[in-house]
């Protein structure tokens, strides 16, 4: 193909990877330049420089389709905070503790993220259970001597601060615990990262194989690793 054709479908991996509820096999155009990338190495190699210049890190998956990552200095990165602006204030971090919840009750071990054909399945109130043992663990540890994490100890401190949920509400409350996690739940189905299945146990989400990947490269951070790690781990070192 010409040089005006690589620009032009180069634009449509851009275009494509903007909208994350879609798939390759939903899409002839998208499986085309997904096809295009994994077989013709120049073009993926332009690809990846024009993505790169943007501060994305990208991966092409021939079912999963194109996942692109925005790094720390990228002006296309949104983060938490941005997605959630009119969440008050002292909410914002326990935000925060419950995305990394989520990406470690969906693949509790490291080795389900290798596994594409896993069907990650999770409930509101696991996530909530999740984070009310590790409060509880953190909150125990506290007193002990050893460095302190004040962003770690302020998101538990917020999350501690958030009401149970009422029993038999009709309306969930974003002022409570399950309404906290139903919300970003809803913020990451939004994003194309998960799928809602029901209403047992608060809701019942589906992980959709984008979280996979960004779970992938969460871990890659060894300080959000062990962070995500101590959210399932609390219970092993309780007696």
């Amino acid at each position: 193909m010409s040089a005006s054709d690589d620009s032009v479908d180069v634009g449509r991996m851009l275009a494509w990877a903007g909208r994350p509820r879609e798939t390759p096999g939903r899409h002839d155009d998208y499986h085309r330049v997904v096809a295009r990338y994994r077989n013709e190495p120049d073009f993926a190699a332009t690809v990846d420089a024009v993505f790169t210049g943007a501060g994305l890190y990208l991966l092409v998956d021939e079912r999963d389709g194109i996942v692109a990552t925005a790094n720390a200095d990228s002006p296309l990165r949104v983060t938490a905070s941005d997605v959630v602006k009119r969440a008050q204030p002292a909410h914002r971090a326990a935000i925060g503790a419950v995305i990394l919840a989520i990406a470690r009750t969906a693949y509790p071990d490291g080795a389900m993220l290798d596994d594409p054909d896993r069907v990650a399945v999770f409930t509101t109130q696991s996530v909530v259970d999740a984070l009310d043992r590790a409060v509880q663990v953190h909150a125990e540890a506290s007193g002990k001597d050893g460095p302190v994490d004040d962003d770690l100890v302020e998101a538990w401190r917020q999350w501690a601060g958030l009401q149970t949920a009422r029993p038999n509400a009709r309306r969930r409350s974003a002022n409570d615990r399950p309404g906290l996690v139903n919300r970003v739940c809803r913020l990451l189905t939004d994003a194309g990262y998960l799928t809602a299945r029901g209403d047992t146990d608060g809701g019942t989400w589906l992980a959709r194989p984008r979280l996979r990947h960004a779970v992938t490269v969460l871990c890659e951070d060894s300080d959000l690793y062990a962070i995500v790690n101590q959210l399932s781990d609390a219970d092993e070192d309780r007696p």
